[in-house]
C-alpha cells in the first residue's frame, strides 16, 4: 500500500523537473483518480450531510450514487435503505436491506442491516417477525436506535410485561434518549402508574424532543389526569413536528384527538 501512495509523488515531482505545467497536470490527474476511487465515500459522506440537514430527497440521490458501482460498504448499503425506508419506498428499501444482509462479513455489519429490515417488516404489517428479528440483534449488537425500535414494538404488540423488560433495559442502556424516556414513560401511564409516567414525561419535555410521538403520547397522559388545556397544547405541539413515514401516528389522529379534548373542555 506504501507503493501505491509514494509512487505517484515520485511520479509528479519528476514531472514538475521535466516541466512545471506537466507537474500541475500531474497533480490535477492525481486527485481526479483520488476522487473516482473514493467516489463512493465521497457521495456516503455528501448524503448523510443532506440527510441531516432533512434533505431527504438529495439524500437519496446521492446513497443511490454511493451504491451504483457495487463495491459499497454494508454501512453504506444500511443507511441508503434505511433512507429508502424513510422515504415510503419499502420495496426498494428491502431489496437494498436484504443485499445488506447478505454482503455482511462481520456479525456487526449484518446486525446493523438487520435492524433496519426490521422497521420495514414493521411497515409491512409483520410486527412479530420484526420483533423476533430486533430481540436477536440486540443480544449482540445493543444500540440505541434498536432499543428505541424494540421498545415501540414490544408496546404495540401488546405484552405489557414483555415490553416492561424490554424497555427498563432500553432506559438503562440510555437514559438521555427521548425516544427511549417516551416509550418509557408511555408503557407506564398504560400500566396505571402516573406517578412515574409523570416523572418520565416531565423529564423528556426538559429534552424538547422534535418527533411528535413525544408531546401526543403526554397528551393522552394528561388528558387520564384531567388536565384537559394541557393536553390541548400537547397536542398542539405534536402537530407543529416534522411526520414522516416512519412516524407511529397521524396528523389525523392527533387532530382528531385534540378536537376531541377541545369539544369535552367546552361541554364543561
Amino acid at each position: 500500500m506504501m507503493v501505491f501512495a509514494v509512487a505517484p509523488i515520485i511520479l509528479i515531482v519528476f514531472l514538475f523537473r521535466w516541466n512545471t505545467w506537466f507537474g500541475i497536470l500531474g497533480i490535477f490527474l492525481y486527485l481526479l483518480l483520488i476522487i473516482a476511487v473514493n467516489r463512493s465515500s465521497i457521495c456516503f459522506i455528501m448524503g448523510k450531510i443532506q440527510y441531516g440537514k432533512g434533505n431527504i430527497d438529495n439524500a437519496l440521490k446521492l446513497f443511490k450514487k454511493a451504491v451504483k458501482n457495487g463495491k459499497a460498504s454494508v454501512e453504506v448499503m444500511a443507511s441508503y435503505g434505511f433512507v429508502l425506508f424513510k422515504a415510503g419506498r419499502l420495496q426498494e428499501a428491502e431489496e437494498v436491506l436484504v443485499k445488506a444482509i447478505d454482503s455482511s462479513r462481520t456479525a456487526d455489519q449484518k446486525n446493523l442491516a438487520k435492524s433496519n429490515f426490521a422497521l420495514v417488516l414493521w411497515k409491512k404489517g409483520n410486527l412479530d417477525e420484526a420483533i423476533a428479528m430486533l430481540k436477536e440483534v440486540i443480544s449482540e449488537y445493543k444500540t440505541t436506535a434498536v432499543y428505541g425500535s424494540l421498545g415501540y414494538m414490544s408496546i404495540e404488540k401488546g405484552d405489557l410485561d414483555d415490553a416492561m423488560k424490554i424497555n427498563l433495559e432500553a432506559y438503562e442502556y440510555n437514559s438521555d434518549e427521548p425516544i427511549i424516556i417516551d416509550n418509557l414513560a408511555h408503557l407506564y401511564h398504560l400500566t396505571g402508574d402516573m406517578k412515574k409516567s409523570s416523572e418520565l414525561f416531565g423529564k423528556l419535555m426538559e429534552k424538547k424532543p422534535h418527533f411528535p410521538e413525544a408531546y401526543y403520547d403526554y397528551g393522552q397522559y394528561l388528558e387520564d389526569a384531567e388536565r384537559y388545556e394541557e393536553a390541548v397544547e400537547m397536542y398542539n405541539k405534536a402537530l407543529s413536528c416534522p411526520f414522516n413515514f416512519n412516524s407511529t401516528i397521524t396528523k389525523e389522529q392527533v387532530s382528531e384527538r385534540r378536537d376531541k379534548v377541545k369539544s369535552l373542555i367546552k361541554n364543561t
